[in-house]
């Protein structure tokens, strides 16, 4: 987050009252610093879901499932389907745990391992990708993902702004120097490319919208 906290927090209320189990979640993950994204994030990706309509729903990057419940929800409604990715064992395990809470098992199928070893064995479109895994990976998931986005599919990617140090002239840690040079270049490429039409939104730690407007 780089705006101020009582901001983040106002935005937050905004939403209403979640339910216990997304509470719960959000609670585990601060106390455990897993990364999820935040209440904001994940209602807006709900609100995209139902808004696309999408029915083939693709993330990579499960953690513990907060963000599957929320585009398992939209899905849920949408009449769609969530296939999720994560190479944590552990986490997936939980987050199995907190989806079928949720009721949402249907919903969503899991797979364990590396998104950029799992990409290249789907042979399916998606209507509708999110991205929230490694940041240094994100320009080989984009690579990946070209092919895998319909026609008119959304592509959102979260954490772009990596705590606004993607911003040029922004202060940071060289150990953050990779990191933060490759979401530069993420960037770069996905505005660039013609074959989608994008949006950087400056809330969370940074959202990208993406729409195919050419295959």
């Amino acid at each position: 987050m780089f705006y101020p906290f009582e901001m983040e927090q106002y935005l937050e209320s905004l939403l209403g009252e979640r339910d216990t189990l997304l509470r719960e979640i959000e609670e585990q993950a601060l106390k455990e610093t897993i990364p999820i994204v935040t209440p904001m994030v994940g209602n807006f990706l709900n609100l995209l879901v139902h808004m696309s309509k999408a029915k083939r729903i693709l993330e990579i990057g499960t953690a513990i499932g907060y963000s599957t419940i929320w585009l398992a929800h939209g899905a849920k409604e949408t009449g769609g389907h969530v296939t999720t990715i994560d190479m944590n064992k552990d986490r997936l395990a939980r987050a199995k745990e907190n989806i079928n809470r949720a009721g949402l098992s249907e919903q969503v199928t899991a797979i364990e391992g590396d998104a950029r070893k799992v990409l290249k064995t789907l042979d399916s479109e998606f209507d509708f990708v999110f991205v929230d895994a490694a940041k240094g990976e994100y320009l080989e998931y984009l690579n990946l993902i070209y092919p895998l986005i319909e026609q008119r599919g959304l592509l959102v990617v979260d954490n772009v702004l990596f705590r606004g140090w993607v911003v040029p002239g922004s202060a940071f840690a060289p150990k953050y120097d990779r990191m933060v040079g490759g979401l530069r270049r993420f960037l770069e490429d996905l505005s660039l490319n013609p074959d989608f039409s994008t949006s950087v939104l400056p809330f969370g730690d940074g959202v990208s919208v993406s729409r195919r407007i050419g295959k």
